[in-house]
């Protein structure tokens, strides 16, 4: 279950003064008819993603049970080959990397934990990290094999996501993906109200410098 919510959570934030929820209903419009074939080719060779990419992140999420939203904010780093890091740096640090057999997490005080996902409790939580990594790097052809997939396009693209999944569906009833060239924001509207907006910027794509590989191999794991 740790494995689980470590995922889901992403990072834990601090309670903002400002509110500028979305509001799940502004969305309906998108999840009123599911994509076709060639609107999702459109959509992937518009992305013509597969380099590695790094960018900051922004992150607000509001839960029903705390009266304010919460902040968090760092750096994030997608490589194909390697995985997702995702490096918070405000309110405090720790880290966070996903791989396709692990979940590396550093804490605030810089104690690793290491977790193969075959050791996770059930099918979801292995899922969990697979999907993020597709969320970014716009992997059309994985989504469409777990979620059922809503597009608006124009200038700039929605991509609406409801799993296929049941227990994914159960915690993560609707995603919203958007951005024009790159994904620029990923919603995630959780159950009894719960969403989570995060916000990239700075995206730039490149090989992966020998300081950027060196991250996804902290002290203390095995090449």
């Amino acid at each position: 279950m740790r494995y689980l919510f470590g995922i889901l959570l992403l990072l834990l934030c601090h309670p903002v003064m400002a509110d500028n929820r979305p509001q799940p209903s502004d969305y309906d419009r998108l999840f009123a008819t599911e994509a076709s074939s060639e609107q999702l080719q459109q959509l992937q060779q518009r992305l013509a993603l597969g380099d590695s990419s790094r960018g900051s992140f922004q992150q607000t999420r509001w839960l029903r049970v705390l009266k304010q939203p919460l902040y968090s904010s760092g750096r994030f780093i997608f490589a194909p080959n390697e995985g997702m890091l995702w490096q918070q740096q405000q309110p405090f640090a720790t880290t966070l990397i996903l791989k396709q057999q692990q979940l590396l997490q550093i804490d605030s005080q810089g104690q690793l934990s290491v977790q193969q996902t075959s050791d996770a409790p059930n099918a979801l939580a292995s899922l969990l990290p697979k999907l993020m990594q597709a969320l970014l790097a716009g992997n059309i052809e994985y989504l469409q094999q777990h979620f059922a997939l809503y597009l608006q396009q124009q200038s700039s693209w929605q991509l609406g996501l409801i799993a296929k999944n049941s227990q994914l569906k159960t915690v993560l009833p609707r995603l919203i993906l958007s951005g024009e060239a790159q994904p620029q924001q990923l919603l995630m509207l959780g159950q009894h109200g719960d969403l989570s907006d995060i916000r990239f910027s700075q995206i730039h794509t490149g090989p992966l410098s020998s300081a950027e590989q060196q991250l996804f191999i902290p002290s203390g794991t095995a090449n």
